[in-house]
Parts: structure tokens; sequence; C-alpha cells
């Protein structure tokens, strides 16, 4: 509600000013508490507006600084998710590999990784244990180092320490009048308590620049590289050995095959062939395809399902119809928890070994008979010419006295005396024992024609 112009009090109780007299200039109106003029105000606000641009400024270089941070920990852990997945690649490498220097060169760009060098060489102990060798291509001066290294017991020390070392070098790849300084960092082969030798790199940093970072890292991947060696160093041991065995097992002059539990055939050498069977035939195949004698099947099944260790003669008739005889050895073959995985079997071509044998036994029998003969010649010829001189006497006595009766007992003593000295001679004349029945299973020597010297009675 407006008040009444005409009233002298406001309707709020206030009184308005006095009017200006006529003619007189107006005052001017007062400016309100706080207002400030147009320049202040926009003074004000440029102010203001520059420290929210400065805040702004410092809030998107705070951001930036972040940004720029959070990059450097991506990048980081880029890196270090690179290098695990090559140190993982790598591991993989050596768990696959059984060539020690197949793991020495992807040790080398895998080290660069981790640190410059200007050479490195990995270098394994010798087995007599008087030196090292090489395991991959170095320059001739850095292998000059790594011996001298090892004659002064750096080697030593360095295993002991089972750590990164770094030794000054005053030494130089090129024709430097003042070689710079350089320094060669030994870091241990060592799995467990078994020493194999150390990895030397050569560089330019100094010794101060090494972080210790990258010396714990060094030892990580040389560790590992260790233990690859040595299982590359072991699987080439045993390559080795069981191409050795194989080489002995192809060329065996005996016959040489294995069975599995079920009795077949899971290896045969090449001298099965003299049985008519190529072994490439008999892969696969069931034992009675080769051995059909019920003989050779129950020691084949006693060794598979007992494990005995046998020992025998079999004759073998081959494809051929040859009949061979052989001798045979078969063992139990076990698995790596010692349980029976089938039987190895060894077989001897003894055949002409037998017929030797018998020849020698017949020649040693031969000489024995002689010998019995030379014996018998002289123990019974020597008595036997004194009873016929002595014969002859009595025969001389006899046809004197004119007896018939006693001259034809004289006749058949001197017919047995001389049919002993016939039998005697058929002894020395006999070059092969052959033997005749005499009573039952008593045998004796046939030295024939007996039954034509028999003399009359």
């Amino acid at each position: 509600m407006t008040g009444d112009p005409r009233d002298p009090q406001d309707p709020q109780g206030k009184t308005p000013p006095p009017e200006p007299e006529s003619g007189a200039p107006e005052p001017a109106a007062p400016s309100p508490r706080g207002a400030e003029s147009p320049e202040a105000r926009m003074a004000e606000l440029m102010a203001s507006f520059e420290d929210q641009i400065d805040n702004l400024r410092s809030h998107i270089a705070d951001l930036e600084a972040r940004l720029s941070e959070l990059r450097s920990s991506r990048d980081r852990l880029n890196n270090a998710l690179n290098e695990f997945l090559n140190l993982q690649g790598f591991t993989e490498m050596l768990r696959a590999t059984s060539d020690p220097r197949r793991v020495a060169e992807a040790l080398l760009p895998l080290v660069r990784r981790i640190m410059d060098y200007d050479a490195m060489g990995v270098y394994l102990f010798n087995e007599a244990g008087t030196g090292i060798e090489p395991l991959n291509p170095a320059p001739a001066i850095l292998n000059q180092a790594a011996q001298s290294q090892y004659e002064e017991g750096i080697f030593d020390w360095v295993v002991t320490e089972r750590r990164p070392v770094v030794i000054p070098w005053m030494e130089s790849f090129g024709p430097a009048a003042d070689p710079p300084e350089r320094n060669l960092i030994i870091t241990p082969l060592v799995v467990g308590d078994h020493p194999m030798g150390a990895v030397i790199l050569s560089t330019l940093r100094r010794s101060d620049e090494f972080a210790t970072q990258e010396l714990r890292m060094l030892a990580f991947v040389v560790t590992h590289a260790a233990v690859a060696l040595q299982n590359a160093l072991r699987a080439r041991e045993a390559a080795e050995l069981r191409d050795f065995y194989h080489s002995l097992l192809e060329h065996a002059g005996d016959i040489v095959f294995a069975l599995d539990l079920q009795g077949r055939f899971t290896y045969a050498n090449p001298r099965i062939e003299e049985l008519g069977w190529r072994r490439e035939e008999l892969q696969g195949e069931n034992y009675q395809a080769l051995f059909r004698t019920a003989e050779m099947g129950e020691r084949i099944l006693g060794t598979l399902m007992r494990g005995a260790r046998q020992t025998f003669d079999l004759e073998i008739k081959s494809r051929m119809a040859h009949s061979q005889q052989y001798l045979v050895s078969l063992v139990c073959l076990k698995n790596e928890k010692g349980e029976r995985a089938g039987a190895l079997g060894l077989m001897r071509n003894i055949t002409e070994t037998n017929r030797r044998q018998k020849k020698l036994l017949e020649s040693e029998r031969l000489a024995a008979y002689a010998q019995t003969v030379i014996t018998l010649n002289h123990e019974i010829n020597n008595p036997l010419t004194a009873v016929l001189g002595n014969l002859y006497l009595l025969e001389k006595e006899a046809r004197r006295l004119n007896d018939e009766k006693l001259l034809a007992r004289l006749k058949v003593i001197q017919d047995n005396c001389q049919r002993i000295q016939n039998v005697i001679k058929k002894l020395e004349r006999i070059d092969e024992l052959k033997t005749v029945s005499y009573l039952g299973s008593t045998k004796m020597v046939d030295i024939g024609g007996m039954d034509d010297d028999q003399p009359g009675e």
C-alpha cells in the first residue's frame, strides 16, 4: 500500500527528505553502501578470473604430472610384463632344449635387456677340474681374461659369494691408446651346492653405476640359466648313454629282444633275422609267432608273471627249417617304480659251439681210448707172448707123446690167444668210437667182425 504524498509522515513512520528550493542545484545521489565503479568491478572480476585460471593451470599441471606418472607406471609395468614374458619364454625354451649351447645363445639377448655389455662369455668348469671351457663364441681377449680369473681363484671366490661381482679390467677391444675404464661382471653358475662355472660380462659402465636391482635381476636370470644348463647337460649325457647302449644292442653278436607284459615284441635287434624274421614283422606280435615250443612259452610267462631270471638251452627251428641250438637268458624289465614292465631276452647261437664241443669231447674220448689200447697192448701182449711160447713147448711135447686129446685142447688155447691178438690189433685201428648194445642198457665199443673170429671150444 502506497502512502499518501500529502501526508508529511510516511506510513512506515519515516519523514521524507525536504524538497530542494527552486533554482538550487540538485545534489548528487549518494552511492549505495559497498557499491563499486564498473572499472573496479571489472578489475576485480579480471583478477578473480586470473586466479581461477592460475588454479586451473595448476590443477592441469598436477593432472599432467599424475598422467605422466601413470604413463611411467604403465611403461614400467609393460616393461616388467615384457621382461616377465621374455623370462617365461626363456624358461620354457630352457626346459625344452637339451643343447647347452642353445641355452647360452638364448641367455645373451636376455642379459642385454638387463644391462648393456661389450662382450659376454659363458664358461663351464671342465670335467677334470683343471680349467674352464667357453660355451659360446666370445672374443679371445675375454676368454684369456676368464682363464686368468679362474687361475687367480676369482671364480672360486665368486662361487662362494653366490652373487655378481664387479672387477676392474684395464683392457680394450680396439686399438685405443688409452683404453677407457672397463669392468668385468662375473656371475656364478651354481645349482644347489654344485658350481658349474660363471658368466662374464665386459662393460664400460663405472662400478658405481650399477643399480642393485640390475645385479639382482642378472643373478636371477643366470641362476635360471644354470638350472637349464644342468638339465641340458644331464639330458645330453642321458642321450649319449642311450645312444651308446642302443648301438651296443644294434651291433651285438647275439639276438636281443624285449617283450611287454602282454608278451608282445617291443624291440628286436637285427640278429633276429637269422631266424628268418625281419624285426619290423615282429614289432607288436606275440612271442608265440617266433617261439612255438611249450617250454619257451612257459619260460617267458615265468619271467613276465613272476619276474624269474632264467638261463636255459633251447632248440629252435627257423623259417628256413634249420634247427639251431640257442642259449637263452631271460630277465625281468622294471619301470621307474620298480614294477614289472616286461622281459628282456638274450639268445646266443651255440650250434657251432656245441658241434665243436662235441668234437672236442670225441677227440678227448678217442685219446683216452688210444691210451687204453696202448695199455692193453702192453699189459696183454707181453704175458700173451709168454703164454704162446709155453703153448708151443706143450704142443711139441704132446706131438712127441702122440696125445691127440691134449693137442686138441692146446689148439683151443692157441686159437683164443690168436683171437686176443686180433682184438688188440682192431682196437689199435679204430679212429671213431662206436658203441653197440651189450646187456640191457650197457654199451660196449664196436670193433666190428668179432663174430668171425670166434674160436671153437
